[in-house]
């Protein structure tokens, strides 16, 4: 094993870009000392760049074909429904259980990690797909840290009925993130520690380079060197990138132009006329101090049949909402389109061109490039991938909602100024990296990495490669050749949510299904 400790600081959506002027002005001067003195790069996150799937995948080190989730919602145009794969979220092993077969580990707040899993340490598992309730393992640490903290997983106030209290309760979650560390590393003799931020990018969504944003990056800031020994190695990662949103490039209503969606509408229509969407009905419940009530007793297909405030329909709320025997293609956000059988080849590459050419109202090409799915993915989940990928440009926001009447709509009369780009942040400082910049690296690359710095055996089964030449000449990790097994455990939990309950209504309030 490694004899040097390991700190990973997950920050979601984090990128060079947003932080560069705080970096300029001595702002985040922790952040900038890593940059200094380590190894930095682009991190490039696997397609689409979102929380899930890159989070699982960078935890197991295998692409979406391989573990089955392609965004926060799955197409089955054949089964005739959007729903959420979680239970799939556990079929994999973790780089950090492997780890943990021999020396304690640690994990807090990293997406898509409920329920946790039991491990030789902690694990915390994080937002926005977790809960409130059962949520460590071991479970006495629950209690723990909500009386030492008020820890909880996920915000209480929503981004779309009060932008400023949610901020501020966000900085809260932020930091208490840190303080558990901070404490549990205490308690724990561990030799790996994972701690995720995910609310940090709904302030880079909502809020851009805004004075909050500024405010969560300090306080991420002030625990780099809190949780930072200088004997430790330190590692700041994201799973994704943010740029500022330029264009909204509304991908169903072109797959609608083109006479290959067709939409069953009519009840969200009349609810937008009469002033019904999900955000007012969100801010009414809250003020009334009756939001789970009217989550328990209002009916869920009425529920998912209200729009959001620009008349819209998000995620598995489309089942409903789409006629599925006159549809024969559905895009999810940021870039997965799905198409029926029935659709030849010439169709589908018909309409790969004219994707790739599209442009703006500013005269801007909205794609970086789009790819069949076999030519990023590989996996025993292939048949349930989507068709198309889109790789949108930087500032190109693409929802994946239905209801839009323009193909393209004005960045400001939306909800998010932040959009995920591909590129995220690399970071490596301590003993055992070099001073220096590297390029053409994989979110995949990143476990068998940890697992060589860490001299633990690599699954044969993950796609990414050891990023070697960030180790200086004094690291053991320089000298020894990695070593791969066929060997994994893959232990399955049952999820008490019962899959995707409760995670839509989390998702749609933070604008992740816009």
């Amino acid at each position: 094993m490694n004899s040097e400790k390991t700190v990973v600081f997950g920050i979601d959506g984090a990128h060079f870009e947003l932080i560069k002027p705080w970096l300029q002005e001595g702002d985040l001067p922790n952040i900038e000392a890593l940059i200094d003195s380590g190894v930095t790069g682009d991190l490039q996150s696997v397609l689409p760049p979102v929380t899930s799937p890159n989070w699982k995948c960078y935890m197991t080190g295998k692409n979406p074909g391989k573990i089955g989730i392609f965004w926060w919602e799955n197409v089955d145009i054949g089964g005739q429904r959007v729903y959420y794969p979680s239970e799939r979220k556990h079929e994999n092993t973790e780089f950090w259980e492997i780890i943990s077969y021999e020396e304690p580990v640690g994990v807090i707040g990293v997406p898509t990690t409920y329920p946790p899993k039991e491990t030789n340490g902690f694990v915390v598992a994080g937002a926005p797909d977790g809960m409130n309730s059962d949520y460590t393992t071991p479970e006495f640490l629950e209690s723990e840290l909500e009386d030492k903290f008020g820890y909880k997983v996920l915000t209480d106030k929503k981004v779309s009925a009060d932008l400023e209290g949610a901020a501020e309760e966000i900085l809260e979650r932020i930091e208490q993130r840190y303080l558990a560390a901070e404490h549990l590393m205490e308690e724990y003799d561990i030799s790996f520690l994972q701690v995720t931020t995910f609310y940090i990018n709904t302030l880079h969504h909502y809020l851009w380079r805004h004075e909050y944003t500024k405010r969560g990056w300090e306080i991420i800031d002030k625990y780099i060197e809190k949780l930072n020994d200088y004997e430790t190695n330190v590692i700041v990662m994201s799973d994704h990138g943010a740029t500022k949103i330029n264009t909204v490039f509304n991908i169903n209503t072109w797959l609608e132009r083109e006479g290959l969606l067709s939409k069953n509408t009519a009840v969200p229509d009349l609810l937008y006329r009469l002033g019904l969407t999900r955000p007012t009905l969100a801010r009414f419940a809250s003020s009334m101090k009756v939001l789970d009530l009217v989550r328990d007793s209002v009916p869920a297909r009425f529920l998912k049949s209200i729009p959001d405030d620009d008349g819209n329909i998000n995620q598995d709320s489309k089942t409903i909402a789409i006629n599925w025997e006159k549809t024969k293609a559905l895009a999810s956000g940021q870039g997965p389109i799905y198409f029926t059988s029935d659709i030849i080849q010439r169709e589908k590459d018909r309409l790969r061109n004219g994707l790739s050419q599209l442009k703006d109202p500013e005269d801007n090409v909205v794609l970086r490039d789009i790819y069949k799915s076999e030519e990023i993915y590989s996996g025993k989940y292939m048949a349930d991938a989507p068709d198309l990928v889109m790789e949108q440009n930087d500032g190109v926001h693409i929802p994946g909602s239905l209801g839009e009447e323009s193909i393209f709509t004005d960045p400001e009369s939306g909800g998010w100024k932040g959009e995920n780009k591909r590129s995220g942040i690399f970071i490596a400082d301590g003993p055992d990296f070099k001073d220096c910049e590297i390029e053409d690296i994989s979110i995949l690359d990143l476990a068998p990495t940890i697992l060589h710095l860490h001299d633990c055996p690599i699954p044969s089964s993950m796609d990414g490669r050891v990023l070697e030449d960030i180790f200086n000449e004094d690291s053991p990790a320089s000298h020894r050749e990695p070593k791969y097994t066929n060997e994994e455990q893959s232990p399955v939990l049952e999820d008490p949510t019962g899959g995707s309950k409760g995670v839509r209504d989390r998702l749609d309030d933070l604008g992740y299904l816009n």
